[in-house]
């Protein structure tokens, strides 16, 4: 009984920590890519006009397919993870 409270307690702890590491990654996304874009809008595309519109947006969409991939694999999937770490740790 009681062991069966530890893996609900280490679940749920281990889902909040993957959605707190996930934040933490968008956050920095965000940050990171605001910068980016105000520098290559403000600095780069004027000093370059024959540079095509789109391509400051190749980094942000890159990441920010990555940044789908994270969610789906650690906060949508995560019980699949928490799992497989649980059954490790039984070995």
């Amino acid at each position: 009984m009681a062991d069966e409270a530890y893996k609900k307690a280490f679940r749920t702890a281990m889902k909040a920590r993957m959605k707190k590491l996930f934040m933490l990654h968008l956050v920095i996304y965000l940050v990171v890519n605001i910068v980016w874009l105000a520098i290559n809008y403000t600095m780069v595309i004027p000093e370059n006009p024959n540079l095509p519109v789109w391509q400051p947006w190749f980094s942000p969409i890159g990441w920010g397919i990555c940044m789908v991939i994270h969610y789906m694999t650690y906060v949508g999937g995560g019980e699949k993870l928490i799992m497989e770490v649980e059954a490790e740790a039984e070995r």
